[in-house]
């Protein structure tokens, strides 16, 4: 998924949120941190936590060119990758399945 600060406004326009789009509104709201900060993605490193009904966790090391998400839902885990441009299911991205 590519970031686009309109699909953002669009999400929240729509209100009630899916599992689905609150992950997707959650690493594209992550990723506009990262743009507003005007931050270099590459030199900067993150681990930084998520708690509640969602827990997600972002994580990267500086220098490093994609960073990871971890994301618990219920008994299921799932890990996307991610940089400032936008992100993908790792599972997809590797073709596992």
């Amino acid at each position: 998924m590519e970031y686009s600060e309109l699909e953002l406004k669009n999400m929240l326009e729509d209100g009630s949120l899916s599992i689905e789009e609150q992950v997707k509104f959650n690493i594209l709201n992550f990723i506009r941190t990262i743009h507003l900060n005007e931050q270099d993605f590459i030199q900067e490193s993150y681990h930084t936590e998520f708690y509640g009904e969602l827990p997600m966790k972002f994580s990267k090391k500086a220098g490093q060119v994609m960073g990871l998400v971890t994301v618990k839902f219920g008994d299921e885990e799932r890990e996307y990758v991610f940089n400032d441009r936008g992100y993908e299911l790792l599972d997809d991205l590797l073709q596992l399945k």
